[in-house]
Order: C-alpha cells, then structure tokens, then sequence
C-alpha cells in the first residue's frame, strides 16, 4: 500500500471523532482464574482452586468496547460516540452487562431486554495459563416477533445519532434476514455505511452491503452456500490468486462495495468495486501472537471508526491492520488504546 505511516500516525487521532452503532449478538464473556494442584476423588478431572473471576462484554458488545477504549483517548470535545442494539436477558449476567456498558461509557439505548431467556454467557475455566473448559449458556432459537419488531423501531430511532452502522453477527438470534435486510436498505437510505462481520450461515443476508469483513474460512463457506466452488481445498492455501477469485465472486454475488478478507498470519486482503474491482494483499504488522480471538471484533471496530470520519478505504484498512498487530500480542479479548495505535502507526 502507498499510504504513508507517517501521515496516518498524525491523523490517526480524528477517529476519536467516529460515530458509530452496534448492531448485533450482545453476551457476556466471564473468566474464571486459578490453579490445579489435585485430580478429584469423585473422578478422574482437576480441581480448580479460584484465585479471581473477571467479565467483559462480548460478541457484539466486544466491538462497542473496543470503540470505546478508542474514543477514550480523544482530546476532542466528546465528540466521538458509541451505541448498541441488541437483546439481553433478565438474570445475573444482566447486571454484568448493564456495569460494563456503563464502564465504557457506551449508549444503552438500544438495548432491549427478553425476560423469556437469560443472557448470552460463555464462562472460559483457566487453570494457570491453560484454558480447560468453556461453559456456554445460551437460547439459540428466533426471539418473539414482538422482540424483532422492537429491535426494528430501536434501530429506527437511534440510526440518526451515528454515520456508521456495525452488524456483528454470531447467529445467536438477533440477526434474521428480514432484519439484515432492513437495516442494509435503511442505511443505503441514509448514505450511512454498513459493515458486517457474518455468520457463515447467514452470507446470503448481506446483499448491497458496504463492506464485509469475514475470515478466510468464514469467506469460504460462506460463500459455498451460496454458490458451488470447485476445489474448496485449494483456497485454503495461501495463493493470492485464488483469494482473488474468491474475494471478487462474493463482491458479485451480493453486491458489495468492498470486502476484506483477514488471513491470520498472511495479513489481510482488500477488495473494492468502486475501484474497478481492485484487489490487494497487506501484510500483517504483528510481531508476535499471543491470541487471535477478538481480533476480528478490533478490525471491523476500528474499520467503522475510520470510515465514520471520512477516511479511505486504504487508509481505514491500514490503522485497522497496525491495530490487529496489536490485539493478537496480548491474551483475552482485549482492547487496545489510542495511544498504542499511534504508536504502531
């Protein structure tokens, strides 16, 4: 890429400007910490002594809080926003949520709550360094239409307070294709950009999006759903051809603008049709690799903060790669500050 560093490093701070709604699956990641030090009589597996527990938003709740810690290090006049849609529970996990929006100063307005179900909770057990289990406590299965019709007006009356929309779908519910459908016409409308992060399951949904940020496995299957691909193998591999071919048949197929691909190790890929259908690879900028989970979740973030004040494609796609580089060298899903993200710029 021709960007200079440099340039991006003295703009980089206009993002703390960035406006910018969450829709999509709110849970609440809970970590449970301690040490193994005996296997239980009762059977054969360890017993964890608790030294701490810790929670975070998560899912859709993980690209508010990454915004957040951004928009945090502004030296503007508060002029940097953050909100989300989406559908909580009536249980324990509530009070978690509800504390960790309230830390990261990210708008509540949106969020509705189902007192049917409970709170997306995922609990990851780790002894020492090692995760050894995960306990996942979640409804899967469509809300009432009552629930999507207030998703529906709650995205209504908040779109006007943002100029960039995130869908962060992990197919746990909220996001069906009606609603997919209705928000991408609602911020076409607009003018207001949409950008995804998809659930395989659910590629066919985004059609006329602005940008799409799956991985390269996420792109693949996704894109096998909608259409055969001979020698799926293949694109596994790491062959800037054949990403090619695959970025440039989801661009037609659903009609995006743009499309990013991210490819772990090998950096990430760009596609943008309103540039002749031009295509790109950028290397990534990470040192060292700690954890890739939420990666995702600071590329799409910090994506939808560029472009919300008016930064391109090339130049969002940059500071979202040096932010990846960042995120992937610490453990957790965890966030990064603005004064890391000069810094790497």
């Amino acid at each position: 890429m021709k960007t200079e560093k440099s340039d991006l490093k003295n703009k980089v701070e206009k993002i703390t400007e960035a406006r910018v709604l969450v829709i999509g699956d709110l849970m609440l990641d809970k970590f449970t910490y301690g040490d193994v030090i005996r296997i239980s009589p009762e059977a054969p597996v360890p017993v964890l002594h608790v030294k701490h527990e810790e929670s975070y938003l998560g899912g859709a709740g993980n690209v508010a809080r990454n915004i957040s810690a951004l928009l945090e290090g502004s030296k503007f006049s508060n002029k940097g926003k953050v909100g989300i849609i989406a559908v909580i529970g009536k249980d324990k996990s509530t009070d978690s949520i509800i504390e960790e929006t309230n830390r990261y100063n990210i708008s509540k307005a949106g969020i509705i709550t189902d007192e049917s179900r409970g709170t997306i909770t995922k609990t990851r057990i780790v002894a020492g360094n090692q995760q050894i289990v995960r306990i996942d406590e979640e409804d899967t299965s469509p809300f009432s239409k009552s629930i999507y019709k207030e998703i529906e007006k709650s995205f209504i009356k908040n779109i006007d307070d943002y100029n960039v929309v995130i869908v962060s779908d992990y197919a746990k519910g909220i996001i069906t294709e009606k609603t997919a459908k209705k928000i991408i016409y609602i911020c076409n409308k607009k003018r207001v950009p949409v950008l995804v992060d998809p659930a395989i399951k659910h590629f066919s949904f985004y059609k006329k999006a602005t940008l799409m940020t799956p991985n390269l496995k996420e792109a693949i299957e996704g894109l096998e759903g909608i259409e055969k691909i001979d020698n799926k193998l293949n694109f596994y591999e790491f062959n800037p051809k054949n990403i090619d071919i695959l970025g440039k048949s989801i661009i037609k197929k659903l009609g995006l603008s743009k499309l990013m691909i991210t490819l772990s190790a090998n950096g990430m890929a760009l596609f943008d049709k309103t540039i002749k259908g031009e295509s790109y690879i950028v290397p990534t900028r990470a040192k060292t690799v700690f954890d890739v989970s939420g990666a995702g979740d600071t590329v799409i973030s910090v994506l939808g903060m560029c472009l919300s004040v008016g930064f391109s494609f090339k130049e969002a796609a940059e500071i979202s790669n040096a932010a990846a580089g960042i995120v992937v060298g610490k453990r957790g899903t965890s966030t990064l500050t603005l004064e890391e993200l000069t810094e790497a710029l």
